[in-house]
Parts: C-alpha cells; sequence; structure tokens
C-alpha cells in the first residue's frame, strides 16, 4: 500500500509538472477577447468619446467630408487614448440631416490610425451604427445572427449607449469591421477581401428609376461589381480591384479574375467558389429581401473574399432589409403581401439573371438549387421554428 501510495504521489507531481509546462490551449475564434467583451449581447455596452474643444462642434458642421478626429474614448469602463473618430455612410450620411432633421450621424472608430499597431483586445476599427432608416433598431442585428446561424461568417454586433463629451448621443449598434482581425476571427486568415462597389452608382441610380417605371434593367454600369467575367485585365475590373480592404498584389487579382472566369464558364465551379458557404449566403440573403444589395439595381454591401483561388461573398448593411429599401425609393410599388411572399428562386429586381452571375449558378443547375432550398430549410427551422429568433 505504501509502495502503492509513492507512485500515484510521484505521478501526481508529474503530471502536475507536464501540464504546467504546455502552453494553454488557443481561444477559438468566437472567444478572441473583443469577442467576449463588447461583443457580449447580454447586455448594453457604453462608450463615451472625448472630442477637443471645436472639433466636435466642427464635425456636425461638416459631416460629409468624414474628416477624422483625434479623441480619447472609454469604452465599458477602459480608457483608450488617441483614438480616430470620423463620420461614416453615403447617401445615408446627407439624408440623417435632410430627411429627418437630425445630427445623430454613424460614426467610425480607428484604434490604430495615430499608434501604428495597436487594437482594442485585438481589433483595428469599430463601426457604430445609427440605424438609419430602421426604427426597429434591429435589422442589422437580426440579419447578421441569422447569417452565422446559417453558417455563414458575418460580423459580430451588440448595442451600445454613446455619449459624446459626456453627453448623450443615443443608442448605437456597433459593428465588427471586416478586415484582418475579422479574417483571423474567423478562420480566413491568409484570405484577400474587397468590398466591390459599383463607381457609376449616380448613373445606377437613374437606370433604377427607369426599371421601376418600365421593367427590366437594359443598361449595365458595372465595371466588375456584377462579379461578371470582361476579360483577363485587371484594369477591367475597377469595382473590385479600387476597393481592396487587404493587401493586394497582381498575382492575388489575377486569381480573382481566373475564377469569375470559371464561373462564366460553368466549369470546375468547386475549384473556383466556395459553393456550400455561397449557397447559405443567398439562402439567408434572399429571406431577409435585401434589395440594397447584389440582388438589387444597386451593386455593393457585400465583401469578396478570396482564397486559393476560390471566391466567396460575406454580407454587409442590412438597416434596409425586409423590403424597406424597396418601399423607400417607390412607396406601394409592392405591396407588404407582395414583399413577404417574394419568391426566393426568383429574387432578382431590375436586373437579368446573366447581370448576376454569382447567384445565376445557382438558379441554373438543379443540384445546387436544390442544396439551396435546402440550406434555406435549415435555416428556418434552426432559426425560426426551434426557437432562436424568439
Amino acid at each position: 500500500m505504501k509502495r502503492y501510495c509513492v507512485f500515484i504521489t510521484v505521478l501526481a507531481v508529474f503530471m502536475t509538472l507536464l501540464t504546467g509546462c504546455r502552453k494553454p490551449a488557443s481561444p477559438k475564434p468566437e472567444e478572441a477577447s473583443y469577442a467576449r467583451g463588447l461583443f457580449d449581447t447580454s447586455r448594453v455596452h457604453t462608450i463615451d468619446i472625448q472630442f477637443s474643444e471645436g472639433d466636435w462642434e466642427d464635425l456636425l458642421a461638416n459631416p460629409e467630408e468624414k474628416a477624422k478626429y483625434k479623441t480619447d474614448v472609454m469604452i465599458d469602463g477602459e480608457a483608450v487614448s488617441d483614438v480616430s473618430c470620423a463620420t461614416k455612410g453615403n447617401s445615408s450620411l446627407k439624408m440623417v440631416q435632410e430627411l429627418y432633421g437630425v445630427d445623430r450621424y454613424s460614426l467610425k472608430l480607428n484604434f490604430s490610425k495615430y499608434n501604428k499597431g495597436y487594437t482594442y483586445h485585438g481589433m483595428t476599427k469599430l463601426n457604430l451604427n445609427n440605424s438609419f432608416s430602421d426604427s426597429t433598431c434591429m435589422k442589422d442585428y437580426l440579419c447578421y445572427t441569422m447569417f452565422r446561424n446559417a453558417g455563414v461568417d458575418a460580423p459580430l454586433c451588440s448595442y451600445v449607449w454613446v455619449t459624446v463629451n459626456g453627453r448623450d448621443y443615443g443608442l448605437f449598434l456597433a459593428v465588427e469591421e471586416v478586415d484582418e482581425a475579422f479574417l483571423e476571427r474567423t478562420g480566413r486568415k491568409g484570405s484577400v477581401l474587397y468590398k466591390p462597389d459599383s463607381e457609376k452608382l449616380d448613373a445606377a441610380k437613374k437606370e433604377h428609376e427607369r426599371v421601376i417605371k418600365n421593367g427590366i434593367q437594359a443598361e449595365d454600369y458595372s465595371e466588375g461589381a456584377e462579379l461578371g467575367y470582361r476579360g483577363d485585365s485587371i484594369e477591367d475590373y475597377p469595382d473590385i480591384f479600387n476597393n481592396a480592404e487587404t493587401d493586394s498584389d497582381e498575382e492575388d487579382m489575377l486569381r480573382v479574375i481566373r475564377a469569375l472566369k470559371g464561373l462564366s464558364e460553368s466549369k470546375d465551379l468547386e475549384q473556383h467558389l466556395d459553393t456550400k458557404e455561397l449557397v447559405r449566403y443567398f439562402a439567408v440573403q434572399n429571406y431577409v429581401l435585401n434589395l440594397d444589395g447584389y440582388t438589387g439595381s444597386y451593386l455593393h454591401n457585400y465583401y469578396l473574399c478570396e482564397k486559393d483561388g476560390r471566391l466567396g461573398m460575406l454580407p454587409w448593411d442590412y438597416n434596409t432589409s425586409f423590403g424597406v429599401f424597396l418601399e423607400q425609393l417607390n412607396p406601394g410599388f409592392l405591396s407588404s403581401t407582395q414583399l413577404a411572399n417574394y419568391g426566393i428562386d426568383t429574387p432578382l429586381l431590375g436586373c437579368r439573371p446573366e447581370q448576376r452571375p454569382m447567384w445565376k449558378w445557382i438558379a441554373d443547375n438543379e443540384i445546387y438549387k436544390e442544396s439551396y432550398h435546402q440550406a434555406m430549410d435549415e435555416f428556418l427551422k434552426t432559426y425560426f421554428e426551434s426557437g432562436v429568433f424568439e
């Protein structure tokens, strides 16, 4: 018995030493520091932004300039110095004042602009969205949770109460920036990221108005944002390559072009596309009826992700989803009943399937279409029928 006890004691000491020498396990992506902190959705967080004298008044007087101001920020009681703060948005930035007569602008915080390499618990940038056009303040939040539930990487988000120089500025949605930190958190490290956007948006808006009155879109004002193959030259795709979100060299861009060519030929799609995630992406995208994006007349509000020659799409900006975007532009064009019953196999508005090739390959192939239907069904079961939505 004594020998047995000695053996057990020695073994216990050995195991303790062995365990102590091991490095702690790396946290899972979702357990990244900022994910556990600021993006804890069980409570409303607090952010106070301190502007120097005159800077805040200048921002309010010139919001469309998107000037960057050096500020000090307090996040949930934690002080962060020398943080860049600027207004963000496009048409929404202008319409906040014109339509609503308020100055509660969406903001972007950059923790590393003035302190190169500095991050807030691993996060370089943070978006504070004012929920423009969304009086529920829930559309972005719900859509991002829907995508993640369906197995599509989407930004983390949580609610924050923002004060400026100690004075109330309002309820905002904190949204994770889709950047290098996002790629690392989601296990996509080494990917190249683009945010395609039609550089001829004004022309597209005029065409959209004509479409609503007369039918299918005739003109295509995109220069690559539709994700069609336009030739082998990088210069043929300014909508994509002028909007790189991560470092992108010539070989990176040529891989994207080769993938788009493969898509156009419907050859070896598994080699050129992340087909499984794209099917799930469109299941949620079409369910929430986001017509201010790839399936509508305007070509923006999505990210294109490339890794090892395969393309994927990531969600962005859902404040006018659930048919709101169309109703705002054209009140009464479709009734609430028509919007609620908008066909999941015919999700495009104002454009032909060949003008949206990243959707067309799903619609044209019975096997992929069935996968899309299965993804939609699984999404409805796991998010709605399960009680998660409630």
